[in-house]
């Protein structure tokens, strides 16, 4: 239950679900801080003892746990499990439910890719998050596999309580939020912000980390900007920051449903996008400015004249905010419930 996207998900739908009276279980390999929210939702949590990634008898752990629950679904929210866990859930002839947290770009050729599909093709059900993820499984899923698209869902309420943090300085804000790794493009995406604050007084604030943490640090000390730019690490109180900011930015390769950009809209923080199809499916042209993620010099473009015009920049995030409306938790795991009832009518049909 790390910081991801995905764990997130998972961390607002679980508790919905099990106080619209689901009985909801939940496997996982570590800790993170999203557990303390499964928990405090009165969801059931299950640690699944591990030797590492590739531990094949993880399969058989999460056999004996599905023997002992009985589940009616089982969902796989991550790559690893769509192979430990689809396995296990094949064998204890369980209804299946892979999700897909990303598009096409995420999944070069490898065994790994391989040893997924082969195994989704016992899936009774593939979920994606974007029609680009669904575009990934038209031509790969079983065709006795139900597919779905299913939004990310957005914490409204809860975010709408959060107010902007304190930060001490009335200079304009430029976050990012997100992971340190190479699809989010963040060498592009520093050498756009050298160019945005040669022209415009801002600060920058990166939250996240990742592998290439000491990468984006030596990156940020290159460009002139150590002095320009704070990086907190992981932080919980992202929204507070999305509320001080005036535009965050977002310009990685490739994207499934990005929580980082739902959440920022609905602070009513301005973004800036890479012009990639995830972005597209999400936006348009009144909500959002576009960038090449290929190009600093647009994506600082973008950045500079979001900053310069704050009415415009406002009357685009509301616009946003608008078209995101119907993603609220309550309709995500409504439509999950559909899904969930469905293959559960098939698997009567079957006995």
């Amino acid at each position: 239950m790390g910081g991801g996207g995905a764990e997130r998900q998972l961390a607002y739908l679980a508790p919905h679900q099990r106080r619209a009276g689901v009985d909801v279980h939940v496997a996982l390999l570590a800790e993170g801080p999203h557990l303390q929210v499964l928990v405090d939702g009165g969801v059931t949590v299950h640690r699944i003892a591990s030797a590492g990634n590739y531990d094949i008898l993880m399969s058989l752990r999460l056999l004996r746990l599905m023997r002992k629950v009985k589940p009616d679904v089982v969902q796989t929210w991550m790559t690893q499990m769509d192979v430990f866990g689809g396995v296990a859930a094949s064998i204890a002839r369980t209804s299946w439910i892979v999700c897909e947290r990303s598009s096409e770009a995420a999944y070069p050729v490898s065994f790994k890719s391989r040893v997924r599909l082969a195994f989704a093709q016992n899936a009774c059900a593939i979920v994606s998050n974007s029609a680009a993820g669904d575009d990934y499984w038209r031509s790969r899923a079983s065709a006795k596999s139900v597919r779905r698209v299913i939004p990310n869902a957005v914490p409204f309420e809860a975010i709408d309580e959060v107010q902007p943090i304190d930060d001490g300085d009335t200079r304009p804000v430029i976050l990012y939020v997100g992971r340190f790794s190479v699809e989010k493009n963040l060498p592009t995406t520093i050498e756009a912000l050298r160019q945005t604050v040669a022209v415009a007084d801002a600060r920058i604030v990166l939250c996240g980390d990742g592998p290439l943490r000491d990468e984006v640090v030596a990156a940020i000390a290159a460009a002139g900007l150590t002095d320009r730019v704070l990086i907190p690490g992981f932080v919980s109180n992202v929204w507070s920051w999305m509320k001080r900011a005036s535009v965050l930015v977002a310009a990685g390769w490739f994207e499934g449903n990005p929580n980082v950009v739902l959440e920022a809209i609905a602070c009513g923080c301005p973004v800036v996008v890479s012009d990639i199809a995830s972005h597209r499916e999400l936006l348009d042209e009144t909500s959002a400015r576009f960038a090449s993620p290929e190009s600093a010099s647009e994506i600082a473009a973008a950045l500079i004249a979001t900053l310069r015009d704050r009415d415009e920049a406002a009357a685009r995030a509301a616009r946003a905010r608008t078209i995101i409306a119907p993603r609220s938790i309550a309709a995500v795991a409504d439509q999950y419930a559909e899904l969930y009832r469905e293959l559960a009518a098939h698997a009567g049909e079957a006995d």
